[in-house]
């Protein structure tokens, strides 16, 4: 199989280079599930449901959140209710999926979502788990629906807690990917050859910005220290993923390859 994964899609940057590309993309590369990350989707904070609607309608297979989970509250009622779209398991402050099985063309996927703890600064740590104690938890709930394959999207910002991650979990999933930095890492690599990792996939959304941020906003903000509103570039768009391909037999990972746009 081979599965496509999404680097933060951000604003409206990010949805217009989807929505020109991502169905040729999947249909040129042969991608069995597609994974993106939509957490920067509306106007480059959270998530609306146009924007979740949007990204299913354009292939998307499950939908994963991170740390903008908090800044559309419109979104609570998104995370309880739509069956794609996953919050991070070791959030204990709103309700909704942190782990989903999807049956798809007789294959059973599993996708997790965990958000890291290492320099989340705007994250409250009260309300956040140890995703190391949390991602055996999810794999114990898992396992009853048997899944083929098991993608985890972790959502962090230390590349340490990454990498220690994947060391954790080499043996138990088929992938590791990790968000939230915006800039893509070229780490990639089948660990033992037993699990596929990368410490961040990237960002699809506005190259002409400082991870999304207009340029001058960040700027300002760093050489000043004022504290400007947040904008959300709307410049030229690139497009981050990975491909994943794996032995159909085995269920293990063969291959991991960055593609960009």
């Amino acid at each position: 199989m081979k599965f496509l994964l999404v680097g933060d899609v951000v604003g409206n940057s990010g949805m217009s280079i989807l929505k020109n590309n991502l169905k040729e993309i999947i249909k040129k590369e042969s991608i069995d599930f597609c994974i993106i990350n939509g957490e920067n989707s509306a106007s480059g904070r959270g998530i609306k449901e146009k924007q979740y609607k949007e990204l299913l309608e354009l292939g998307a297979d499950v939908v994963t959140m991170g740390n903008h989970l908090y800044y559309r509250k419109e979104a609570a009622k998104l995370y309880e209710e739509e069956e794609r779209l996953l919050i991070p398991a070791n959030v204990t402050n709103l309700k909704g999926k942190g782990s989903i099985v999807v049956e798809k063309n007789g294959v059973k996927v599993a996708v997790i979502n965990l958000l890291g703890k290492v320099y989340m600064g705007e994250v409250n740590n009260d309300f956040v788990t140890c995703p190391f104690k949390e991602v055996k938890k999810q794999l114990e709930i898992l396992k009853k629906d048997s899944p083929d394959y098991i993608f985890l999207d972790f959502h962090a910002e230390a590349t340490a807690e990454k990498k220690a991650m994947g060391q954790y979990l080499k043996e138990d999933i088929t992938c590791l990917f990790g968000t939230h930095t915006h800039v893509q890492t070229s780490d990639e690599e089948i660990i033992e050859g037993s699990m596929a990792y990368i410490t961040d996939v990237g960002m699809t959304g506005p190259k002409d910005s400082v991870i999304g941020l207009k340029t001058e906003i960040a700027l300002a903000r760093f050489v000043t220290g004022e504290k400007i509103k947040y904008e959300c570039s709307e410049s030229e768009p690139i497009f981050n993923s990975v491909i994943v391909t794996t032995e159909d037999n085995t269920k293990k990972p063969v291959s991991i390859k960055r593609y960009n746009i």
